[in-house]
């Protein structure tokens, strides 16, 4: 499952690739930029255990193709909805402990405000592409003999997507801060993953 995903979004970066150069040698618009930051995601899961909020990382490779345009190939890994719930059964307590990684891959389209200048842009962003999410859980009491447990996990490939605006701030003429607030979710297997994902980070420029 994870080697077929590794290759999804492999072929998927090499389609952006192709097409943007292309387009760059046709219209002799736009430039390249990479950028990298931190971000905080706070869950919305329709169903299961109450998990807590996570923190992550964020990377993109986005191209200017147009004043008001821009195409982003968007990475966000986050690595930490936890939760941990105890139950009482038969008057033995039992506790129950889990966590949630999740890794998504999108294909986004930032679209600027026209009120935007050249220093500082507001955006509002669109995106769409697949979300890798593995959880595990284990179930055990501290009552009975040797601790016995029962743990489990689950890994689902499915498509997501992500609607949210942005803001970005010029400090030189190749490099900005950017901050976005965004909803992701997810699709079919994976409909009930959904959160607000909050992102900080820098780009550079070319």
């Amino acid at each position: 499952m994870k080697r077929h995903f590794f290759f999804a979004v492999l072929a998927l970066m090499t389609v952006i690739f192709s097409c943007t150069s292309l387009y760059a040698e046709q219209n002799h618009l736009g430039n390249f930029y990479v950028g990298a930051g931190g971000s905080y995601a706070v869950e919305d899961f329709d169903n299961g255990p109450d998990y807590d909020n996570s923190w992550g990382v964020n990377a993109k490779i986005g191209y200017h193709t147009h004043p008001l345009l821009d195409i982003e190939l968007d990475f966000d890994y986050l690595n930490n909805f936890e939760y941990d719930e105890s139950y009482k059964v038969s008057g033995t307590r039992f506790k129950e402990e889990g966590d949630l990684e999740i890794f998504t891959c999108m294909f986004a389209l930032k679209g600027y405000f026209p009120i935007s200048t050249e220093k500082v842009k507001l955006s509002t962003i669109v995106g769409a592409g697949l979300m890798h999410a593995d959880s595990k859980h284990e179930f055990f009491s501290s009552a009975l003999p040797d601790k016995t447990s029962i743990s489990g996990s689950n890994d689902e490939i499915d498509l997501c997507g992500k609607v949210g605006l942005g803001l970005d701030f010029f400090t030189a003429q190749d490099i900005s801060i950017g901050i976005e607030g965004n909803y992701t979710f997810g699709f079919g297997d994976l409909d009930d993953i959904r959160y607000f994902n909050f992102i900080i980070g820098a780009a550079y420029h070319f």
